[in-house]
């Protein structure tokens, strides 16, 4: 017999938060893990905020926020709010209760400088680092480099010529443009490049991250101008996240854009070994290096990046930036890069 619906006449309820998540849910191990890198960083946060005024949303149930931002592939800071407010198992991982009012999303938007400047961000990924070195999962001394594009918050039609000869022109095409002559109104930080032959040109930014060849965790990251900075930004980004953090002896991979001669050199002047993919032809490798059987092992490995790039800009919907500006997109890819190594740490705990 079909029973009856019941009407929803309850007024209050008895049923903690906590209980209403499944003791495997991932969320738990995550929070977990990200308390633990905060604890760290706990004064560090604090300071940013003034001994007098109204009282602020705590800085890490922003923080929470926007890791189920990413982990979740919510598509903007109004739908997190939105989904936060109607999901209980949001509310116990940000931080919130029952009756607790969900904060607006205009919150997130001027809390991000407070909470991802001055280093913050980069800070942050250095603690989640450490907690996976504590568990050993950081054994390889084996580090793999690459890049890859995000397009920026900005159209075509906002690549505008620097003197303003061509604003009274709403039609580009048929016109010649380049980063040395034009600028985007939109987002001035964006440069128009083309990821190879054949391909459209896109306004973009330049993402770069050090990952581990043997667990797959993002050990460093940067975001910087796609070109423009004097030679090779990828082959500059690499020298920069080595030298802050690798050590004498380890070996960093990359792909064949990496094989350049200041790349190679300014390694060996660290102490690192140079493992990129050699160019057919002219490569700056010579038989010494591409002849063991360490470079062989190395090359299996320099494809581990890529899993990382496509979670952030598939699942993490971080293709196209919602931010102009460098130094945003810059705060953006250091949360997206925390939030898949807390999402490795946790898979490595269930396994």
């Amino acid at each position: 017999m079909q029973g009856r619906e019941k009407e929803q006449k309850a007024l209050f309820g008895t049923t903690p938060l906590d209980e209403l998540l499944p003791g495997d849910h991932p969320l738990r191990k995550i929070r977990a893990d990200f308390d633990e890198a905060y604890r760290r960083l706990e004064s560090a946060f604090e300071s940013s905020y003034g001994s007098a005024g109204n009282v602020s949303i705590p800085a890490p149930v922003l923080l929470r926020a926007w890791l189920l931002m990413a982990l979740y592939s919510l598509r903007s800071e109004r739908a997190l709010c939105g989904q936060i407010t109607m999901n209980a198992g949001f509310r116990w991982f940000v931080g919130l209760d029952w009756d607790d009012k969900v904060f607006d999303h205009s919150t997130l938007s001027k809390n991000r400088e407070r909470l991802f400047g001055s280093g913050a961000a980069e800070a942050l990924l250095g603690e989640v680092v450490r907690i996976a070195q504590s568990r050993r999962l950081l054994a390889s001394d084996r580090l793999v480099v690459d890049g890859t594009l995000i397009k920026a918050w900005a159209s075509h039609k906002s690549f505008k010529a620097s003197d303003g000869s061509d604003d009274d022109r709403p039609n580009f095409k048929g016109t010649r443009r380049s980063n040395q002559t034009h600028t985007s109104r939109t987002d001035p930080d964006a440069r128009l490049i083309r990821k190879g032959p054949g391909q459209e040109s896109m306004l973009c930014h330049l993402a770069h991250a050090l990952v581990d060849s043997a667990s797959g965790l993002v050990r460093a990251c940067r975001v910087t101008k796609a070109c423009g900075l004097g030679g090779n930004p990828e082959v500059s980004a690499a020298l920069e996240l080595a030298e802050e953090h690798m050590e004498r002896g380890q070996t960093l991979v990359a792909d064949r854009g990496y094989d350049d001669a200041r790349f190679v050199r300014g390694l060996r002047e660290q102490g690192i070994r140079a493992h990129p993919r050699a160019k057919k032809g002219r490569s700056h490798l010579d038989g010494r290096t591409t002849g063991k059987a360490s470079y062989e092992a190395s090359m299996k490995r320099r494809f581990i990046p890529e899993p990382v790039f496509g979670w952030i800009k598939n699942r993490g919907r971080m293709g196209q930036t919602m931010l102009r500006g460098t130094e945003k997109v810059d705060w953006q890819f250091h949360l997206y890069c925390i939030a898949y190594n807390l999402r490795r740490l946790e898979r490595a705990a269930g396994s």
